[in-house]
């Protein structure tokens, strides 16, 4: 009896041992599928061999390419591989970089099931193969085909997934459709190790219910929930002109070509180790949106000579040749649907490690974080709206904020009269509020005027300002001034409580029916008749009556010694009747 290896037990064994790079090619193309696969094979530094077969020509061509580096495409297109050629999507996958991962694992078999273990924990099924390529894994979740119209469906699913698995090493830059990926059995050149399928189901699923899973597991709104959003969206905005806003392709990649030789001039003029094929990449690609076929290659070759001159000649001339292949098709205003690569200043500011300071600090125009361009947006937003004269949340606040600090209160006024009052322009500053205070207690009732106290200041513009504090008036003088008499009509009798708070005035009221005599001490110059007419409304000077407030109405320029007295038997006078004699 023939006993098996205790190796086969390992789930990421089964799959290795009995899959041949025929049959891996068989169940990533299966006959009779729509459109071509490419096979690029590596056969020396300087030399790489593009072949494009039929899904079932291409397993039998794989046997003699095994001692090389050997690739096969994912999806399938029409002729030789190119974004404007696809003509299936096949799969959504990853490239684990070893290099990514922040916890270097100690082998691949254990790489392996914390991938696994990570996809089951995130409520995702497990992958259709685990391919170890000789530096890194492959994970490949293989679909039912889909057409090329559905590749934005495709790409929010890919980006989605990619950053899923940021934290096992996945490369966000290996994320198009035109990618290859390692045959098994191949040979990796800068390792020397054989790339073989170590795991996976080789089960295909259904597009719409991996990609919901995987926008649940990154807590985004699935597909049904998309559209209904949609939909929502579409009856609110039914009925208004939407027009197009933003640059053009052009001009946004002339701008990043900009920051690009920005970024190369940070680094000295010399783009370092790790960065060179991307920022080469990404340069050839700004051309390709810019520039005529004829320059692009011409100009990156010129960029890779100052800025990237340690990079093999054969791979500056292919990343010349794919932009100058890529600025020869049509131009047009939607992404990827051009044939050219619409890469985003975030995901370039992330392929080049571009922190928003130094985004900031390079007077950077599109490569940038997302956060730093909704720092600028918010910036640019508060400008327009200073230039359109709003004011700032806080010195609004700084203005308004009656409600936190209650001035009322200390005022020992209701809400309601202190902001009468500011209507009024009587209390005009919150920060002079507590220079106002009410009046004083009445002097009959054993009440004095406090010198700090101040009368309501008068509403017409002769009255003192009321931040001037009061000047002392001077004893009166028979030389300087004259002594007249008021006669003010009493509703009934006189008011018990005649309040007076200004030390210009001192009050005397004997109690009595009739009428109010008002003894005032008028400065030289000033006519009775000013004075009665800034103690009575103007509008109604028949039912005028004494009050507190009227005696302040007089302005302290004016006033030496007010006395108030009454005189019972004293004719009545007629509404509206007042004498003035000295």
């Amino acid at each position: 009896m023939e006993h098996f290896a205790p190796s086969i037990l390992d789930i990421h064994t089964p799959v290795g041992n009995t899959l041949s790079p025929a049959d891996y090619v068989r169940i990533l193309h299966t006959p009779g599928s729509v459109g071509k696969t490419s096979i690029m094979v590596k056969a020396c530094r300087d030399r790489i061999f593009t072949k494009t077969y039929s899904v079932e020509d291409a397993p039998r061509w794989i046997e003699p390419l095994l001692d090389y580096d050997a690739y096969i495409t994912l999806h399938r297109f029409h002729g030789p591989r190119s974004g404007h050629r696809l003509a299936a999507l096949n799969g959504l996958f990853l490239d684990l970089d070893i290099d990514r991962v922040p916890s270097r694992p100690a082998d691949t078999g254990r790489w392996a099931s914390a991938i696994s273990a990570r996809a089951s924990e995130l409520g995702l099924p497990e992958p259709s193969i685990l391919l170890f390529t000789g530096r890194g894994l492959g994970a490949i979740w293989l679909i039912d085909e889909m057409p090329a119209r559905a590749l934005p469906r495709w790409q929010a699913a890919q980006d989605a997934l990619i950053a899923l698995f940021r934290v096992h090493g996945a490369d966000p830059s290996r994320r198009d459709a035109a990618r290859i990926t390692r045959l098994p059995g191949s040979i990796n050149s800068k390792s020397g190790k054989e790339a073989a399928v170590i795991g996976g189901s080789l089960r295909r699923y259904f597009f719409d219910a991996l990609a919901d899973a995987i926008y649940l597991a990154a807590g985004r709104p699935t597909r049904e929930q998309l559209r209904s959003n949609k939909e929502a969206t579409k009856k609110k905005k039914a009925g208004i002109k939407q027009t197009p806003g933003g640059l053009t392709p052009r001009a946004k990649f002339r701008a990043v070509q900009r920051d690009l030789e920005r970024i190369c001039c940070a680094w000295g003029g010399r783009v370092p180790e790790g960065f060179r094929n991307t920022w080469l990449h990404l340069f050839a690609t700004s051309l390709s949106h810019t520039s005529t076929p004829a320059e692009v290659e011409q100009r990156v070759m010129a960029a890779a000579a100052s800025a990237t001159p340690f990079l093999p000649a054969a791979e500056v001339r292919a990343v010349a040749k794919l932009a100058s292949r890529q600025a020869e098709l049509p131009r047009s205003t939607a992404p990827l649907r051009d044939g050219r690569y619409h890469y985003s200043g975030a995901m370039i500011a992330e392929l080049l490690g571009i922190s928003g300071r130094t985004s900031e600090a390079l007077g950077l125009e599109q490569i940038m974080p997302p956060e730093e361009r909704a720092r600028r947006k918010a910036r640019r937003q508060r400008a327009r709206r200073h230039d359109a004269g709003a004011t700032a949340r806080n010195e609004w606040l700084e203005k308004n904020d009656q409600e936190r600090r209650q001035p009322w209160v200390a005022l020992g006024i209701s809400r309601s009269t202190f902001f009468r009052r500011k209507r009024a322009g009587i209390v005009a500053d919150s920060q002079e509020s507590s220079r106002y205070d009410e009046t004083g207690p009445c002097p009959l009732q054993g009440g004095y005027a406090l010198p700090k106290a101040q009368a309501e200041e008068p509403r017409s513009s002769a009255i003192l300002p009321p931040h001037q504090p009061p000047a002392t008036p001077p004893q009166p003088s028979g030389d300087e001034a004259e002594t007249h008499d008021i006669r003010i009509p009493c509703a009934n009798r006189p008011r018990d409580g005649i309040v007076d708070s200004s030390p210009c005035v001192q009050s005397d009221l004997q109690r009595g029916d009739g009428y109010c005599k008002l003894k005032i001490s008028l400065r030289g110059g000033v006519h009775p008749a000013e004075a009665r007419s800034r103690i009575f409304r103007p509008s109604h000077p028949s039912s005028a009556t004494y009050s507190g407030s009227t005696v302040r109405n007089l302005p302290r320029a004016m006033v030496r010694q007010t006395t108030i007295a009454s005189n019972a038997q004293s004719p009545k006078p007629t509404p509206g009747h007042a004498d003035g004699g000295g």
